[in-house]
């Protein structure tokens, strides 16, 4: 092989290592991106109020939301104009449904309520690009036992700062308020705060018992939904149960999916990992069939441009579905054979029975088709062949 194909084929193999790379942090970030996001917003400050029974019923709701949900926890209450009148006590994340009930256990009731800088600061917390938001949905859910903030002269301004807060972010915030014991008097105001935050009527509960039920509701999606029937006939079955699949678009090329329920495409050199992974739930027994375009412009113009041999290889291929690995065509079942081995090990690499990924051979890229199939657990894809611009090739 020639001095200058020796040196073309090393900095492919850099491409090749770089492209591995992203794709392995991409893959890392889906993993911490959650399907649901919901933040505790607790009311800490003095009163008659049982902070014993908000804390239990905030903890049984935190440890049963999803597995890939996020929660945390933030408290306010304290003297009016301090730093500390509100405080984070555990920060956004899956699988921290014990942290949160931990810290809610610690909660002790004292100050004045600043209600106010409470909301602020929790809608502060989605504002940043880490911890990630969860992609079908972000809710505070606000439990207290007064309607007002006894730090604000001015109400109406409070309810001001918090829809400006809110544009000013550029977020899509779900609010739901818990008035727990709240007193007759106050109901008025918490009903004008929720209305003024894009809320429902807020959930007015005496004992701990509905305060239980209802944070359980807000947290756990279609907690509660499903009314038993009375008289329910011998076809009448109960819903299939749901579950969270993905595909992963990992060709480089601009590419767009149908046959999935949402909308799936990728422009060409996509970085963005929402666009890159396209989300959805299916039922069990579910079956949907896939199909890929591959459009746009060449990831690696330069190719063309250096070497008169270069054709693309832009077809695209499949992993992670019923035909098997490299498929052209991609139907996914939701059977229970995939549902039993949802989570599984190929060799060192974590992969997953719910995600199907689409890729190509093309040799600048060729690593996003490894990656979709280790993230998968299908058998890798066979090295393709690289044409040089002397005309030789490398067959690997």
């Amino acid at each position: 092989m020639t001095a200058p194909a020796k040196t073309r084929k090393r900095r492919v193999a850099v491409v090749v290592v770089l492209l591995l790379i992203l794709a392995a942090i991409a893959y890392l970030i889906y993993l911490a991106i959650p399907g649901h996001r919901t933040a505790f917003l607790v009311d800490t400050s003095e009163s008659r109020v049982d902070i014993g029974a908000i804390a239990a019923s905030i903890g049984s709701a935190a440890r049963n939301a999803g597995d890939r949900d996020a929660v945390s926890l933030r408290r306010f209450g304290g003297t009016c104009g301090a730093a500390d009148n509100t405080a984070e006590l555990v920060s956004s994340g899956t699988g921290q449904g014990e942290q949160v009930a931990s810290a809610a256990r610690k909660l002790t009731s004292a100050g004045k309520v600043t209600l106010e800088s409470g909301v602020l600061a929790a809608i502060d917390d989605f504002s940043g690009l880490y911890p990630f938001r969860g992609l079908r949905g972000n809710r505070i859910v606000v439990v207290t036992s007064h309607g007002t903030d006894a730090c604000a002269r001015d109400q109406n301004a409070v309810l001001k700062a918090i829809r400006e807060r809110v544009a000013a972010a550029g977020l899509t915030l779900e609010f739901r308020f818990v008035g727990f014991q709240v007193p007759d008097g106050q109901r008025d105001e918490l009903q004008t705060l929720a209305r003024a935050s894009g809320a429902p009527e807020p959930r007015f509960v005496r004992s701990a018992a509905e305060l239980d039920v209802a944070l359980r509701e807000l947290v756990i999606p279609d907690f509660g939904l499903a009314k038993p029937l009375e008289l329910p006939s011998e076809r009448e079955s109960k819903p299939a149960k749901e579950y969270d699949f993905a595909v992963a678009l990992l060709t480089g090329w601009g590419v767009t999916v149908t046959g999935a329920p949402v909308q799936c495409h990728a422009a060409t050199g996509e970085t963005d990992h929402s666009r890159t992974l396209c989300r959805f739930r299916l039922a069990e027994g579910q079956r949907i069939r896939l199909a890929a375009k591959v459009s746009g412009p060449d990831p690696n113009p330069m190719r063309a441009r250096n070497n008169p041999n270069y054709r693309p290889i832009n077809t695209p291929f499949w992993y992670g579905c019923d035909e098997g690995s490299m498929s052209r065509t991609c139907t996914v079942t939701m059977s229970r054979e995939r549902l039993a081995k949802a989570v599984a090990k190929s060799g060192d690499a974590p992969s997953t029975s719910m995600m199907a990924c689409v890729t190509t051979r093309d040799p600048a890229t060729d690593v996003l088709a490894a990656t979709c199939a280790a993230i998968t657990g299908s058998e890798p894809p066979p090295t393709p062949a690289v044409t040089y611009a002397d005309g030789s090739v490398d067959s690997g």
